[in-house]
């Protein structure tokens, strides 16, 4: 068993059909996240800005995971 079938099984992960729609969307949230990312940068609340980098890589990835990784994990995983 590999370490993702073991987290469907556990139910941290779920079968999802692969989305564009979505993907582009998560892409949309990314780039608003790093323009407020870098506003707050330029006027000093560092951890804002550092909560907002965060935002924005994690919303790139689950553009990643919609587009194009989950199904090839799910096709790999039948």
């Amino acid at each position: 068993m590999t370490g993702f079938q073991a987290c469907v099984e556990r139910g941290l992960l779920r079968r999802v059909v692969p989305s564009k729609e979505k993907g582009m969307l998560s892409i949309k949230r990314a780039e608003e996240w790093l323009s407020e990312a870098r506003k707050t940068l330029e006027f000093g609340p560092y951890r804002s800005s550092l909560i907002a980098s965060y935002m924005a890589m994690f919303h790139a990835s689950r553009a990643t995971l919609f587009i194009d990784v989950v199904k090839n994990l799910l096709e790999e995983s039948e």
